[in-house]
């Protein structure tokens, strides 16, 4: 199918069938060390397209937590372990990365 990822159960691309969004949250959860925080507290995953062209990260702060993803997924809000605003916390998840991610 021309390189794209097959869900035999689904009849259709894993990129849109809900055992390939089970797999990409399990990889999120598991894998993905590190996230991003924005500047109004939302976490995106490295790569995210909502932060553009734009290479300036002077207001966002990083954060590497054991099950950081899958805590804020629980309403859990976890402040920043790093990066240029150490004091922003995260408050909730990019929908985006939510469906999509990590980039």
């Amino acid at each position: 199918m021309g390189g794209m990822a097959y869900c035999e159960l689904c009849d259709m691309d894993r990129q849109f069938c809900e055992h390939g969004l089970a797999e990409r949250r399990r990889y999120a959860a598991a894998i993905v060390p590190r996230l991003l925080i924005s500047p109004n507290g939302m976490a995106h995953f490295p790569g995210c397209p909502h932060k553009g062209g734009d290479p300036d990260y002077g207001r966002w702060a990083e954060l590497d937590m054991p099950r950081a993803w899958e805590r804020l997924g629980n309403a859990e809000q976890l402040p920043a372990t790093g990066g240029k605003s150490p004091s922003l916390i995260a408050t909730t998840r990019c929908q985006d990365c939510v469906s999509h991610g990590p980039w």
